[in-house]
This record gives structure tokens, C-alpha cells and sequence, in this order.
């Protein structure tokens, strides 16, 4: 009967994955934060139902093979969603520039300097 109870619980993690990853795509926040919260609980519900023990418990190698590849996918989704993140803090660098006065913005941002300006030179060069 465990089993079946932890074969339901993969399922769910596995496919509450896949939505998310594909949310990702999409570029949709409000489904990535429903999501991220939905899989979170079946993260914390699959550690009640395996007591805690982790991989010790899986004796199945078909369980503990499951549990690699969604751990795996866990970590591909992390990496996506902080390279997003980036990509999202660059673009608000370019819309809303650090200026000098460091009390409106904190100077540079995280990943340096917005683009420069074109168009403004104050040396030219024969």
C-alpha cells in the first residue's frame, strides 16, 4: 500500500514539474508563483510520505530512479528560472537606469553597468 501512495505522490511531483516548466515558457508569473507554491507542497507531502528516510526507503530501483530524474529536473528548472531572472533584471537596468544620486537607485545593479548611450560622443578622432 506505501508504494502505491509514493508511486501517486511521483506522479504528482512529475507532472506539476512539467506544467511548471512549461509556465516557464510561456513567461506567465502569476502561473509560475501558483505553480512554484503547488510543487512545493507535494515536495514537503512526498518527504511525510517517505517518513523522512529520503532514498533509504525506496527499495524499488524504479523509485529511486523516478526520484533522480525529478531532482535533476528540479535543478534544470532552478537554473532556468535564475537565468530568467537575470534576463528580467538586465531588461529593468535598461528601462530604469542607475543614476549617480545613490538615494533614488543603489548605484549599479547586480550583473553591472546599463548600456551606454549612443550617440554622445566626447572625443572624436580623425
Amino acid at each position: 500500500m506505501q508504494n502505491t501512495s509514493l508511486d501517486t505522490q511521483l506522479d504528482l511531483l512529475e507532472s506539476q514539474l512539467n506544467a511548471l516548466s512549461a509556465s516557464l515558457l510561456e513567461g506567465s508569473p502569476d502561473t509560475l508563483v501558483s505553480g512554484s507554491a503547488a510543487l512545493q507542497r507535494l515536495a514537503v507531502d512526498l518527504v511525510r510520505v517517505t517518513g523522512g528516510k529520503g532514498l533509504e526507503q525506496l527499495k524499488q530501483a524504479r523509485q529511486r530512479r523516478r526520484v533522480r530524474v525529478l531532482a535533476t529536473g528540479l535543478a534544470n528548472l532552478r537554473e532556468n528560472l535564475l537565468r530568467q531572472m537575470a534576463y528580467v533584471d538586465r531588461a529593468l537596468e535598461i528601462v530604469v537606469p542607475a543614476t549617480r544620486d545613490k538615494s533614488t537607485y543603489a548605484g549599479s545593479g547586480a550583473y553591472g553597468q546599463p548600456v551606454r548611450q549612443s550617440g554622445a560622443f566626447s572625443v572624436l578622432a580623425a
